[in-house]
């Protein structure tokens, strides 16, 4: 039952809150999805671009250093391309990974949500069914089938 669900039994017939407050319950859940696909892209975005980045600064590396006949004019083209190239596909490689763990977690925690839920379930089902059992047994009823149960059971 959702908050909108126990606030409109208390609204004493006030037109429009239970309405106001399902629809407030409804934004706040699209404003938490709608976060957490931001934040992938936030990450995905800038890690595809150091990658790119990277393999680039690389490539030119390699261009200057290929092009140049002494070996000491090499150098910069191997700290500033090759070096800097490097961090950048390792950073954005970095970023990817933690992007695909997050959507491995939240694919998870959603998974841990739909489980506990169900157990939920079942364990309300089987509490109503005790009371409901419970009921018919002090009534005098069922106080045999109750008895037949609990003998089947051992």
């Amino acid at each position: 039952m959702s908050s909108a669900e126990l606030t409109e039994d208390r609204t004493f017939g006030e037109p429009g809150l239970a309405r106001r407050l399902r629809f407030r319950d409804s934004l706040g859940r699209l404003a938490q999805r709608g976060q957490a696909i931001d934040l992938l892209k936030v990450v995905l975005v800038p890690a595809a671009v150091l990658i790119v980045a990277g393999i680039g600064f690389m490539y030119f590396g390699w261009y200057g250093a290929a092009h140049t006949a002494r070996q000491i004019e090499q150098a910069p083209y191997l700290v500033s391309g090759g070096i800097f190239g490097l961090a950048l596909v390792i950073l954005g490689g970095l970023l990817l990974a933690s992007a695909f763990w997050m959507t491995v977690l939240r694919r998870f925690a959603e998974e841990a949500e739909e489980r506990s839920s169900a157990q939920l379930r079942a364990l309300e089902e089987r509490l109503d069914a005790l009371i409901a059992d419970r009921a018919t047994a002090s009534n005098g009823a069922g106080s045999r089938t109750t008895r037949s149960r609990a003998a089947a059971k051992r």
